[in-house]
């Protein structure tokens, strides 16, 4: 019997999806997920349908129905959907997690785990990015995140809530760069990609599937309190050229000149301090591997 209870809100996203098989193809122990959904889910054992998010009490039913929940992970938005240099449309992002939190509190729900970006930092610095750095969002998502973690933390302090902010780099399957490869290499068009004097293309802090999946359960699972933001991603950031390659997508080298939108990482120690029990897929292979793993499983 699993003795941490979560649900998670998202399960239609791509997110969602890629976790939700992950759940399939590796499942947690000790931890059980039910699925939020916006539409009835193709099976109640594994989820929900909660629709409007204003409205606390679908969320309070599925608590009563599994006993009480430990941890609300919050993943929905409108990056998919909205333009992200559209403020207005992007500001969704910020009221969908403050009606979370309101109904997290109204079913007895006190630990938060919500999905913020990479992208509240801005273009790279010459190192990869700590918690404590300064924010410099480059459009209108990145500062409706930077939004969404102020409301965060203001509303965990006013009703004595554990809300913690994962600023993620890239999810493998979830990004651009492997599904817009997987739709080229379909039509046998090769994907152009930016590669610098020194050989690589740009480079990101990535995580696959499974392993984004395992670090979840342990956020879920662990005793320690979380902090208000947490860096997300594997140890060692990635060149998107390794990923290509690994993935055995088709692609060939646009040469750009040196740019400090080469590295955009992440330090993710504070994570790997709450979580050192989890195994992460490291290599660009692994991470593809983990991606190809969960899509026979979607």
């Amino acid at each position: 019997m699993p003795n941490h209870r979560a649900a998670f809100i998202g399960a239609s996203g791509r997110i969602g999806a890629l976790l939700r098989a992950a759940s399939r193809v590796d499942p947690a122990e000790h931890v059980q997920i039910t699925w939020q959904f916006r539409a009835p889910p193709p099976d109640p054992e594994i989820g929900f349908h909660w629709s409007d998010l204003t409205d606390p009490q679908p969320l309070i039913n599925e608590a009563a129905r599994r006993g009480g929940l430990e941890a609300l992970l919050v993943f929905a938005g409108v990056s998919q959907t909205g333009r992200k240099d559209n403020p207005a449309e992007m500001k969704a992002n910020v009221k969908i997690v403050d009606a979370a939190i309101s109904a997290a509190q109204s079913a007895g729900i006190s630990k938060l785990i919500v999905a913020s970006s990479s992208a509240v930092y801005g273009a790279g610095v010459g190192h990869p990015f700590v918690e404590t750095d300064a924010l410099h969002p480059l459009n209108a998502y990145g500062a409706a995140k930077v939004e969404m973690e102020a409301l965060c933390a203001r509303r965990a302090d006013a009703l004595g809530l554990e809300i913690c902010c994962l600023r993620i780099g890239n999810a493998a399957g979830a990004d651009m760069l492997l599904g817009n490869a997987m739709a080229r290499a379909a039509k046998e068009v090769p994907l152009r990609l930016d590669i610098f004097p020194d050989g690589d293309g740009p480079r990101r802090s990535y995580i696959g599937p499974l392993s984004l999946f395992r670090l979840l359960c342990g956020l879920i699972a662990t005793d320690q309190p979380l902090p208000p933001v947490l860096n997300l991603g594997v140890r060692h950031p990635v060149a998107m050229n390794a990923l290509l390659e690994a993935a055995g997508v088709p692609w060939t080298a646009v040469p750009v000149p040196v740019s400090g939108h080469q590295n955009i990482t992440l330090n993710c120690a504070a994570l790997f301090d709450i979580c050192p029990q989890v195994t992460l897929a490291d290599t660009a292979a692994d991470i593809v591997a983990e991606w190809q793993r969960v899509r026979g499983a979607l």
